[in-house]
């Protein structure tokens, strides 16, 4: 061998042992007699196995490491975030082999590290939940996160991962750790810059100053300053650190290595980016619930529509009002939603660019019912201003009409009781004269019988024109009313036996079915009659002869905030009453009769809303129709 492959070989042996030393390990020296062939053949065999050996701890560690992305996985999509870190941490003491374990993450809006710590082996392993404060030296962990770079302590005791209190589950264990190494979690990039000092907030990440006040400088002041610089770290978007991940042994194992502490970093790098995916998934869920929840909670009605004309975003308001919900129409075309008037707008501000401005016009519900509504589009466009469809907000007009509607009439019932006033009497009394004098005639035409069809026909009109003179008397001058307890069973009676003779010419049967030993009822015993006549009439007009009209009075069943009221009904067999009919059938000048004045339902429903009760009805069009009348058993006072 010559002097130069001896130099050769004798440097090589060297570089050995620098490598043994960096993997800490405390095999013989690999520096020979290079003329000892045998032993440097051994040596070199060993050498052969540290090399198998360290490939096959890569090989491990890789497969671990894609094992441990994959458990880390789970925070991209999980919702509850501190049992995954628990679940990573038991993870990692299994696999790597780890004394103890923690991951803690930055909860930013409450100023802590918040996660889980296992310790333990077998069956003794245990997680604990872990928070530490970020705001102020508060042990190791946080430490970490605020000098932005790896710590490794060889005294766990002096410097422990947090300060907790005596009645803490991890308290003792703390309390008996031998070494302890902690690093930062590190985003992929800072948005906007990066964090330090481009800042410009006085930042305190990687400042050695964090540790301690300067010479000289009061500590109470430093540590004001400092943890204001904290809290405005936490608010800042180019925070870089998510959280900190650490490994410990207890007092008496072997201390951790510098080898433990690269594995721990690779861990972190394997580790940081599902924590970041997690964070940016969770931040963006709490965004679409916090805009859905501003949508479902807008008063007003809102579609979004695309290009083509199909739905995007519905609102909750509009499945209130239109009857579809958001899962039915997604997709679908607008106008089958809305109908042809609404879609011709949205259309127009699609198609050339017309916006609306609440403007009027009727939609169409899901069951096909005309909605009236103002209407205001406006085009949706992106960051480079085209046009990628157009939303839609309306307000539901119909309490609006109906006011106005109820206003009209309340117009017209004002000025119908000026005219009332000035002529009822002048109207009755020539009536008068004038029935008076057809009855002489008929009573001098008893023979011909044709002629006094005529005058009975007189009669009965002369009659109907009082009677719609009285109507209009009552409806603008309704009377006071004047009420003292008493059976409401009398009073529905003779309600029905004043209508007898007209049921028994029709064949219409009556059952009646009155509960037993019913208490009085305050109330008008003659209004409370002219109600039941009104509706026990209109019940015979709806049925077809032969039918039965059914009576009912009985105790009201108790709702909430309700006093105990009596309830009577009365049921008809006729075609009932149409849904948009039973909506507006109380309002005055609402009629379905030929020749109606839409009054009798109101004059029925106001006199018992006066009572303190209610007058409601239920229909089903083919099924007849009831009408049910509550009163209260106290006292309304008489309203006038």
């Amino acid at each position: 061998m010559t002097d130069q492959n001896r130099e050769s070989l004798r440097a090589l042996l060297r570089r050995v042992d620098e490598v043994r030393g960096l993997s800490d390990r405390s095999a013989t020296s690999a520096t020979v007699g290079l003329d000892d062939t045998g032993t440097l053949v051994q040596t070199l065999g060993e050498l052969v196995e540290e090399l198998e050996r360290s490939h096959r701890r890569l090989i491990e560690t890789n497969v671990q490491l894609v094992s441990l992305r994959e458990v880390a996985g789970s925070l991209t999509t999980t919702v509850d975030a501190a049992e995954t870190t628990r679940t990573v941490t038991r993870y990692l003491q299994r696999a790597f082999g780890f004394d103890q374990v923690g991951l803690l993450l930055i909860d930013r809006e409450r100023g802590v590290l918040s996660g889980g710590w296992t310790s333990g082996r077998g069956e003794l392993a245990r997680t604990e939940s872990l928070e530490v404060p970020l705001v102020g030296e508060r042990g190791a962990l946080a430490r970490a996160v605020w000098l932005d770079r790896t710590l490794l302590h060889l005294d766990g005791r002096r410097h422990p991962p947090a300060f907790l209190t005596e009645s803490h589950a991890l308290h003792e264990t703390f309390a008996q750790l031998g070494s302890l190494a902690c690093v930062p979690l590190q985003r992929s990039q800072a948005p906007q810059g990066e964090h330090g000092e481009n800042c410009h907030e006085r930042c305190v990440l990687g400042d050695s100053a964090f540790l301690a006040p300067p010479p000289g400088e009061p500590a109470g002041r430093w540590i004001t300053e400092r943890e204001d610089s904290q809290r405005r770290c936490l608010a800042c978007a180019r925070l870089p650190a998510l959280g900190v991940i650490a490994a410990a042994r207890p007092l008496g194992a072997p201390a951790l290595t510098a080898a433990d502490v690269t594995l721990l970093e690779s861990i972190a790098l394997s580790v940081a980016p599902m924590v970041e995916n997690a964070r940016l998934f969770q931040e963006l869920r709490r965004s679409e619930e916090f805009q859905q929840h501003i949508l479902d909670s807008m008063a007003g009605s809102l579609v979004a529509v695309n290009l083509r004309g199909e739905v995007l975003l519905w609102n909750r308001a509009a499945s209130d009002l239109l009857g579809w919900s958001e899962q039915e129409i997604l997709g679908t075309a607008v106008g089958t939603v809305l109908g042809t008037e609404g879609e011709s707008v949205i259309g127009a501000a699609i198609e050339r660019g017309q916006e609306a401005r609440r403007r009027e016009t009727m939609l169409r519900a899901r069951g096909g019912a005309a909605v009236p509504v103002s209407l205001t589009t406006s085009l949706l466009r992106d960051d480079g201003g085209t046009v990628y469809g157009a939303i839609a907000t309306f307000l539901d007009l119909t309490p609006i009409k109906r006011a106005e509607e109820h206003a009209r009439q309340m117009d017209r019932l004002a000025a119908l009781g000026r005219f009332t006033s000035s002529i009822a009497h002048e109207l009755r009394n020539p009536l008068t004269g004038i029935g008076m004098g057809v009855q002489h005639i008929a009573r001098a035409l008893q023979g011909d019988a044709a002629q006094r069809t005529n005058l009975e026909f007189i009669l009965s009109e002369i009659k109907r024109l009082d009677r719609i003179v009285q109507q209009l008397f009552d409806a603008t001058h309704p009377r006071k009313l004047t009420t003292d307890p008493k059976p409401l069973e009398a009073t529905f009676r003779r309600a029905y036996q004043s209508l007898e003779p007209m049921l028994l010419d029709r064949s219409l049967q009556t059952r009646f079915e009155i509960a037993p030993d019913l208490p009085p009822v305050p109330h008008d015993g003659d209004q409370m009659q002219q109600v039941f006549i009104n509706l026990i009439k209109n019940a015979a007009e709806a049925s077809p002869d032969g039918a039965t009209l059914t009576l009912v009075l009985g105790l009201a069943a108790e709702s909430r905030g309700q006093a105990p009221a009596l309830a009577a009904t009365v049921t008809d067999e006729g075609q009932g009453i149409p849904e948009d009919a039973c909506r507006t059938l109380f309002e005055p000048f609402f009629t379905t009769k030929p020749g109606g004045t839409g009054l009798g339902l109101y004059i029925t429903h106001d006199i018992v809303k006066r009572h303190g009760g209610s007058l409601t009805v239920q229909s089903t069009p083919g099924h007849g129709a009831t009408f049910r009348v509550e009163l209260p058993l106290e006292s309304h006072g008489g309203a006038s």
